[in-house]
């Protein structure tokens, strides 16, 4: 849902301040608590702690402007995601990181049930500032 990411954090506790105090308490636990782990997890080593911390490496390695992806990949004509009903945060960031890094064509091709609402969520989720970052407490 936030990919760890500091503005995403900032806008979830936005929306969980909301919340009538019991319930905004506790959400502010769940949050504080899965961000402890995580800068627990990141800081007891150099190996990626998760799926979602790797796809937070590559996505600043892509968003970095090195050319690693064109020099690594300098034949591929075409990237897809197929059959995504639902785009983690994560995998968005990655997209967005995909978008700046190479030429290759990106298609998505998503499922009848959910293609409109992500259709139209897009732009929104792929405004993101600096993807890949990580949130440090």
């Amino acid at each position: 849902m936030t990919n760890f990411h500091p503005d995403r954090i900032a806008a979830l506790r936005n929306v969980t301040d909301a919340f009538a105090g019991p319930i905004a308490d506790e959400a502010t636990t769940l949050v504080d608590g899965g961000l402890a782990v995580e800068t627990w997890l990141r800081d007891r080593t150099v190996k990626m702690v998760s799926k979602t911390a790797l796809l937070r490496r590559a996505t600043r390695r892509l968003d970095g402007g090195d050319g690693g992806w064109t020099d690594r990949y300098p034949d591929i004509e075409r990237i897809s995601f197929v059959g995504v009903s639902s785009i983690p945060a994560p995998e968005v960031d990655f997209l967005h990181g995909l978008c700046t890094a190479t030429t290759a064509d990106i298609e998505l091709h998503l499922r009848p049930g959910t293609a409109e609402y992500l259709t139209t969520r897009l732009p929104d989720l792929l405004s993101i500032e600096d993807p890949g970052q990580e949130v440090t407490l």
